[in-house]
């Protein structure tokens, strides 16, 4: 089986396997990298990915000026796999703020890779898209929860499925279920790509109460276990029709 590209650990991911690897070769080969505090576009806006600790200097307010509504604040759950290989669920939390389009990633002691920052822009922007929203007012935080604070590092572009269809949930003000994770990553079509350690993911994501782990439907393996159900579904908008 393809190893993961999403990890929470402190060594390196894995190799991918040929299939995969080439598949996010293409996209990252399209997207390029962010390199330290990123500038970009966020809904329209210039934006600044910037690093924060928690509890530093970031309120979330009720509405916008103008009396405009805020997305939800809202929590998603994101399977992974350890250095080991062994699944884990990471619980992230998006947060909403007046602000300038500044995308903010509370990391407390814990390294964010470049492909995680990637992959939180490309989620925005994605889930913007989609839902013909704007969040150019706004100043987004992103809170990750290491399983256990031997985790040094974050990394994986694996995890943009789900952390766009967090934003889209958001956006909508609609609440996630906890029993309908996902797992994968977004081309620029909205088509859901194939990732590795689909088995480790699923027995995690069972472990947390979810009933299905939704994955591409072209992912290269056939995996069962018991107890929860591996979905495939060809794009994020599939995806979206099962979890929301």
């Amino acid at each position: 089986m393809a190893s993961d590209d999403s990890t929470a650990t402190q060594l390196p991911s894995d190799s991918e396997s040929d299939v995969i690897g080439r598949i996010e070769d293409e996209i990252l080969s399209r997207r390029g990298f962010l390199v330290g505090l990123a500038t970009g576009g966020v809904g329209g806006a210039g934006a600044v990915l910037g690093l924060t600790h928690s509890g530093e200097g970031f309120q979330s307010l009720a509405t916008l000026a103008g009396g405009a509504t805020l997305p939800a604040m809202v929590q998603y759950y994101l399977p992974a796999v350890d250095s080991s290989g062994e699944g884990l669920i990471l619980p992230v939390k998006f947060v909403f703020s007046k602000g300038d389009g500044e995308l903010f990633v509370d990391v407390g002691d814990v390294e964010v890779r470049h492909d995680l920052q990637l992959a939180l822009r490309e989620a925005t922007e994605t889930a913007t898209r989609l839902t013909g929203s704007s969040l150019a007012g706004t100043a987004i935080r992103v809170t990750f929860d290491p399983p256990d604070s031997d985790v040094l590092a974050l990394g994986g572009k694996s995890w943009e499925a789900g952390l766009t269809v967090a934003l889209i949930a958001s956006l909508r003000r609609q609440s996630l279920p906890r029993t309908k994770l996902i797992t994968g990553v977004v081309n620029d079509e909205g088509v859901l790509l194939p990732v590795g350690k689909i088995e480790a993911k699923a027995r995690a994501a069972r472990a947390l109460g979810a009933t299905e782990l939704i994955v591409s439907d072209d992912t290269p393996s056939d995996v069962t276990v018991q107890g929860i159900r591996v979905v495939e579904v060809a794009s994020i908008w599939d995806a979206l029709d099962r979890i929301l």
